[in-house]
């Protein structure tokens, strides 16, 4: 009788011993992940904090609020460029490259302009995508690539978003009236009637007027 009263002393004592290690090893693991994702959360802060400095440093090269006077018009924009493409590594923020092709734009740099603003248009944010789609179609027009221009004007013209589809109808318009006149006649129609407030649509009512008295 005491052996078995001993035994299950012992039985108990060891039962005992593994709860305590089962309670030991699960604070251990919850600790762990609790600094896990404390320093996650820090390292994406300190990456947002450096792509906050990044920018705020590109806009100081764009807008010349800058100390270094020695850089030309061009280098000051390419610098800009870089430092928004900098801060877009650090952060994945689309708007930095919208910003990186503007600045290329600025300073001629047709080709990495296009290239930047090619990684947005495709961006799942519609909004976003129609502002690097206006940007590119404009850098296509002043480069007399006029078919190119149209592709992109179209593409927002019959996207979703409603952001600049004012302007790529009143584009389109401009483009088709020289040799195209219906084509541009259909696209101001639309303007006024699908845009009624925007400054666009006033140009267009008035085109339209003088297309009739003709």
């Amino acid at each position: 009788m005491k052996q078995q009263k001993e035994e299950s002393i012992e039985t108990f004592r060891e039962r005992l011993l593994v709860q305590k290690k089962k309670i030991l090893t699960g604070a251990i693991v919850f600790f762990a992940l609790i600094l896990l994702v404390t320093g996650f959360y820090l390292y994406n802060l300190k990456k947002q904090s450096d792509a906050k400095e990044l920018e705020t440093e590109a806009y100081r090269y764009y807008f010349g609020v800058i100390k270094d006077s020695n850089l030309s018009q061009q280098q000051r924009f390419i610098k800009s460029a870089q430092l928004f493409i900098e801060a877009y590594n650090k952060k994945k923020n689309p708007t930095y490259l919208l910003n990186a092709g503007y600045a290329y734009d600025m300073a001629g740099q047709k080709d990495k302009a296009i290239d930047t603003l090619n990684k947005v248009s495709g961006s799942s944010d519609t909004n976003l995508s129609n502002l690097a789609k206006v940007r590119i179609a404009i850098i296509y027009l002043k480069n007399n690539e006029q078919q190119q221009a149209i592709k992109k004007l179209d593409e927002i013209v019959n996207g979703q978003s409603l952001v600049m589809k004012d302007f790529a109808l009143f584009q389109l318009a401009k483009i088709y009236e020289k040799d195209k006149k219906q084509e541009a006649l259909k696209y101001y129609e639309r303007l006024v009637k699908d845009f009624p407030q925007s400054p666009f649509s006033e140009i267009a009512r008035k085109f339209l007027e003088s297309d009739k008295k003709q």
